[in-house]
């Protein structure tokens, strides 16, 4: 790779850190850098070159900025595929040119509209509290007592039974994964995930600066055999797991299995990580392993998954003697979750709202998620009945890119199985569809009918772009 890159990079007067880095971007427009390409060690570069570290330095955070590489923690510098930026989650979720254009969005994943709450009976309701201008002063930073235990009759049914003092009120889940690793992981650190795992942990050990380490893992979820040797041999830190309705291969882990990993876990002495926002769309739920290593777990849920994606609601169960540095990363992130939005949860915890409407959800759930599998009998699709997204696997030589890119081309948008790789690399072409943001079941019929004519039709493999 040096060799290639030398070719490409000419060294003259002038500031060295540009040369360097329009060096590379040519080597990238003449295909000599294909996506996926491992850049060289900056040392070992700035060797070659007989320029300084530095220097080497500089030019991989300028090509870094102009989105053509990124750096994973342990790993290197590799040249993006521009495919997973053009269908990243971030760059969809903030794309408002497609609300304007007639576009079945199978893309970001959020519940079903239908059985929505009644917002504006609750504010009206809030309205006629006396005590109303309580919600808009300073709260304690781990939330209010009357919605802490609020959340505590939600964990109840959720099957983890917890105490207010051991919850902490978050904006949302990702908010609280946010706390969860910044309490007890260090740069540097090793977190165990699942091959296939939720963009929203990639991306925040990117900015957190932690090392994602992938086990293995088979039809029940993350092996205990595989995290013991990753363990030994990648010195784990936790393990972040989604044990319900797996984000995005759709697994739900047997009892069993549940049991076998906190054993594993507190036999090789980590913390656990237990991501449950879809807990409450099984139609019985499972036991979180969190009740089975509470002394270890940072266990957290929300509302977003099962009421509504703009209620940032989320609850966070801290273990024993950990409250105070969740709260330190708290206050330095957010200072409090907003006191309206936990009221507003809280109520509709407590007047049996949030009950009624996640099953009248998890019914338009299971049948939107019956039309889909309906549709694509003939394909191999993973999914739960009332699950808000299926995992569909894909015959070669399409990959997720390419069907994604196909899928756009003709008004459906999909999230390639790149999105979720944690490795880097695709032993499975795939792609997710999410139930929740087409209009109707007339939307997802059609949608899914686009996708079948799409594989019924030779792939189309466009090239990659720079």
């Amino acid at each position: 790779m040096i060799t290639i890159l030398l070719n490409h990079i000419c060294l003259a007067s002038g500031r060295k850190y540009r040369q360097i880095s329009s060096g590379i971007q040519q080597a990238l427009a003449a295909g000599t850098l294909q996506p996926g390409d491992r850049l060289p060690p900056q040392r070992e570069l700035a060797d070659a070159l007989g320029v300084t570290l530095g220097t080497v330095t500089r030019a991989y955070q300028e090509i870094d900025k102009l989105g053509l590489v990124k750096g994973e923690i342990g790993r290197g510098t590799f040249v993006v595929r521009r495919e997973e930026e053009e269908f990243s989650l971030h760059a969809l979720h903030n794309r408002t040119d497609l609300d304007t254009v007639n576009c079945i969005r199978f893309d970001l994943n959020f519940p079903v509209p239908e059985g929505a709450p009644d917002l504006a009976a609750m504010l009206a309701e809030l309205s006629r509290q006396p005590a109303l201008e309580e919600l808009l002063h300073y709260q304690p930073t781990a939330g209010l007592a009357r919605h802490r235990r609020a959340a505590c009759r939600w964990l109840e049914r959720l099957r983890l039974p917890s105490a207010p003092e051991n919850i902490a009120i978050t904006t949302g889940a990702q908010h609280a994964l946010f706390v969860a690793i910044g309490s007890q992981l260090s740069p540097g650190d090793a977190l165990a995930v699942d091959c296939h795992t939720y963009p929203g942990i990639i991306n925040l050990a990117g900015v957190l600066h932690i090392r994602l380490v992938p086990v293995e893992g088979d039809g029940e979820g993350m092996r205990p055999d595989a995290l013991e040797k990753a363990a030994v041999r990648h010195h784990l830190k936790a393990v972040y797991l989604i044990p319900t309705m797996h984000n995005p291969k759709t697994v739900t882990m047997n009892s069993d299995r549940r049991l076998e990993l906190a054993a594993a876990i507190r036999r090789l002495d980590l913390l656990l990580i237990e991501d449950d926002v879809y807990g409450g769309m099984e139609q019985e739920a499972r036991t979180p392993l969190a009740a089975a290593i509470p002394e270890r777990s940072f266990y957290l849920t929300n509302l977003s998954k099962t009421l509504a994606p703009g209620l940032r609601l989320g609850f966070l169960v801290v273990p024993e003697g950990q409250m105070s540095a969740v709260e330190r990363i708290m206050a330095a992130s957010i200072w409090m979750n907003p006191p309206l939005t936990a009221e507003i949860g809280s109520r509709w915890i407590d007047d049996g709202t949030a009950d009624r409407v996640i099953i009248r959800k998890r019914q338009a759930a299971e049948k939107r998620m019956a039309i889909l599998a309906g549709k694509l009998a003939d394909q191999k699709l993973n999914f739960r009945p009332g699950g808000l997204h299926g995992w569909l696997e894909l015959p070669p030589p399409w990959t997720g890119e390419s069907f994604a890119r196909q899928a756009a081309s003709m008004g459906v948008l999909v999230i390639p199985s790149a999105n979720f790789s944690t490795n880097g690399q695709q032993p499975i072409e795939a792609v997710r569809i999410c139930i929740g943001p087409p209009k109707n079941e007339t939307e997802v019929a059609r949608g899914a009918e686009i996708l079948v004519a799409i594989l019924a039709k030779p792939a189309v493999l466009s090239e990659p772009f720079m």
